[in-house]
């Protein structure tokens, strides 16, 4: 069983841990998804809190449903949510971080050398 963070909605953090295995591949492109039920049992949740997140996996065009077969990975879902979590990732964390980091006096320089070191350290 899985453990949920009480600072959001399981049912959105169930559409992120989806939308992490589309982006690291582990779910492909027209690819069946596991059904709201059996998510349910798996997570020992309500399956309205499942059908929640698969609904606004539907509505953000990352997963369709095969009437009477399931839901499924769609075509180019896996670049759809890579741009959009990449720009998200420009928008709101890069930016906070060099606003702190302007704020704490680090130099662009300083601040563009610790990203490569951090960046060189995971490879």
């Amino acid at each position: 069983m899985r453990k949920f963070d009480d600072s959001k909605p399981i049912y959105l953090q169930i559409k992120e841990e989806i939308e992490h295995a589309i982006i690291q591949g582990r779910l492909k492109e027209e690819e069946n998804v596991s059904s709201i039920r059996a998510l349910a049992q798996d997570y020992r949740i309500n399956p309205q809190t499942v059908s929640n997140a698969m609904n606004e996996l539907i509505n953000d065009g990352i997963l369709y449903k095969k009437r009477g077969i399931g839901l499924f990975v769609n075509q180019g879902a896996k670049e759809k949510l890579k741009s959009q979590k990449k720009r998200e990732f420009r928008e709101y964390e890069l930016e906070n971080t060099i606003k702190k980091a302007r704020t704490l006096g680090i130099a662009v320089q300083e601040l563009i050398e610790s990203i490569n070191a951090i960046y060189k350290k995971e490879e």
